[in-house]
């Protein structure tokens, strides 16, 4: 944008022009000056109110945001409690059941079975 002056030529309503006469005589400004300070408002409001537009906008989609989370934390408070219950069921099972040794590398069948033979023995076994 340069800093030139461009002329601007627009048709307005001879109300508008009345009062801008008025305006002018009892000022001692002329119409062009009283024209580009209405301008230069008009523009002015017109960008802080985008502004203050665009951060109410920012507001109410975090407000939007927030209120689609706590909608999804509600809905997971009913699994809070199945997971409590699972964990009361857990805590009798270990005391009923005697702790089994945990081997490194060993699969939940042989921890239940906790079998010593050796997996050509019970092929040889079941074979004979």
């Amino acid at each position: 944008m340069s800093l030139e002056n461009i002329k601007i030529e627009t048709t307005i309503p001879q109300e508008w022009a009345s009062q801008l006469n008025q305006l002018s005589a009892e000022t001692g400004h002329s119409v062009d000056k009283l024209v580009q300070e209405a301008i230069g408002q008009y523009l002015e409001n017109v960008k802080s109110s985008s502004i203050s537009n665009s951060t109410n906008l920012d507001s109410l989609n975090l407000h939007q945001d927030l209120l689609i989370l706590q909608q999804k934390v509600e809905s997971l408070e009913p699994l809070l409690y199945q997971v409590a219950k699972l964990e009361a069921k857990i805590v009798a099972l270990e005391k009923m059941i005697p702790e089994v040794p945990i081997i490194p590398n060993s699969t939940f069948a042989q921890l239940l079975t906790n079998d010593d033979d050796e997996p050509d023995e019970v092929l040889t076994d079941f074979l004979s």
